[in-house]
């Protein structure tokens, strides 16, 4: 066997140094270029967590007071969220906020801009968050129970419950609206729905969610509901309450004492029959007052513009009369909420069953005149009229009979219970309700690029 000779041997040590001095400084260069980019990472992930810090700091904010929340919704700025203060209470870096005003489907909203900043000041992450003061998220929201039967529907928005969700008659077979409960949702007959209570999967991620993390309602200002109520004279207080087939409580009618909604005896009859005279017979039944009663009330053939608070029981009997058939003769023109259409994708109705839109849409219309599709989606060809337009505050129970139609929203301490043909159409612009506390909800999230004003 023939000997490589020593200059063989050199060229390839030659060759072997020649490839090790390409190799090793790219080498030496991309793991320099990798500790950078995780460096830059770090510095990135840490910016983005103060960015988010500072969206939270500000949605605190927000909630401290209502006072706060109409600051800030008005566009006034307020000291320490104008980017004008440099928070360093969170390791790692620096962040900053800045409040905005806007509207969103009529109602007010607050743009939280939020920017976080590392330590040494490289990375630099963005946010935007928009939140909604909402009083009132959903078209019912009971406390207890809520049970849906005959022909009582809902219309553009969620019913929500603490307890138990029943649901037969047309609200089984049409499918809408969406149903959010923190117990289960059940149908009558039994079949449909939550099968598997309490055990997963507790939806069908389209129509209804038990085990939903229902959310609470703001603590209303009963104190300046009812001063308002007794201001114009809309004010039933406990006095003079009478026992009607052993049931003890106020009963709303067209009739004042010293100003005040009593069951007096001036009308013995319907004190006795336990039946409340017309409401919309008062001439003021337009004004948009807060109507009050201190404990129960029973009310027949109602129709009424404004707040209606009832501290105990509610029991409406009888027909609607605000609306079209009422003693304004005008149909109602409703704002229909943007996201409506969410409400009937489990429709199972061929053909136009929805005011505002089509089976099976993506979109709605902004407005709908009440009467316009009669017994196809009103539940009769007559109902074209309301028996309450504007917001319905039942601290006990509430039993809709007949046809105790709402055009707004109801919340119930108790049980709903509706069996007649009961309409919901469901307003999310009841703006103006007296709270003593903010409910935010997040109606969007972004990230974007840094603002260009100065840091402080």
């Amino acid at each position: 066997m023939k000997k490589r000779s020593p200059g063989q041997v050199l060229v390839g040590v030659v060759l072997l140094l020649l490839v090790l001095l390409i190799m090793v400084p790219a080498m030496v260069s991309w793991v320099q270029m990798e500790a950078r980019t995780g460096v830059k990472n770090k510095k990135s992930t840490i910016a983005f967590n103060l960015a988010e810090a500072g969206v939270e700091r500000g949605m605190w904010k927000l909630k401290s007071s209502t006072s706060t929340w109409a600051q800030a919704s008005a566009g006034t700025p307020i000291s320490g969220y104008h980017f004008d203060t440099t928070y360093t209470d969170v390791a790692g870096g620096t962040y900053r906020i800045s409040f905005s005003s806007g509207v969103t489907d009529g109602n007010s909203t607050v743009l939280v801009w939020a920017e976080g900043r590392d330590d040494q000041k490289k990375e630099t992450r963005s946010i935007q968050a928009v939140f909604e003061n909402e009083t009132i998220p959903g078209a019912i929201i009971s406390g207890g129970t809520l049970k849906q039967a005959g022909t009582a529907i809902v219309h553009w928005g969620p019913v929500m419950a603490q307890n138990t969700i029943t649901v037969s008659g047309n609200s089984l077979t049409s499918h809408y609206p969406r149903k959010l409960s923190k117990q289960a949702v059940v149908s009558s007959p039994a079949g449909q729905y939550d099968t598997t209570w309490p055990f997963p999967p507790n939806t069908d991620n389209v129509e209804w969610w038990a085990a939903y993390d229902v959310p609470e309602l703001p603590d209303f200002d009963f104190a300046a509901l009812r001063s308002s109520a007794a201001a114009t004279m809309y004010l039933g207080v406990a006095h003079n309450t009478v026992n009607c087939n052993g049931t003890i409580g106020e009963y709303a009618n067209q009739e004042k004492v010293n100003g005040i909604m009593t069951c007096s005896s001036a009308s013995p009859s319907w004190c006795t029959n336990c039946v409340a005279k017309n409401l919309y017979s008062d001439n003021r039944y337009n004004d948009n007052d807060v109507w009050y009663w201190d404990t129960n009330a029973i009310i027949n053939q109602p129709g009424v513009n404004g707040t209606v608070i009832v501290r105990g029981n509610l029991l409406v009997n009888g027909e609607d009369f605000y609306g079209h058939d009422g003693p304004n003769h005008n149909p109602l023109n409703m704002h229909v909420p943007v996201n409506a259409w969410m409400e009937y994708q489990h429709s199972t109705l061929a053909g136009n069953h929805e005011p505002a839109l089509t089976a099976g849409a993506t979109s709605n219309n902004s407005t709908y005149i009440l009467g316009n599709c009669g017994d196809t989606c009103e539940g009769s060809a007559s109902g074209c009229d309301v028996a309450f337009m504007g917001f319905v505050y039942v601290g006990g129970d509430v039993n809709m009979q007949g046809a105790g139609d709402v055009y707004g929203a109801v919340w119930v301490v108790g049980n709903w219970y509706a069996s007649g043909n009961n309409l919901v159409f469901y307003n999310n612009n009841l703006n103006g309700l007296p709270t003593l506390n903010v409910v935010l909800v997040r109606t969007s999230w972004q990230e974007v690029g840094p603002n260009a004003a100065p840091w402080h």
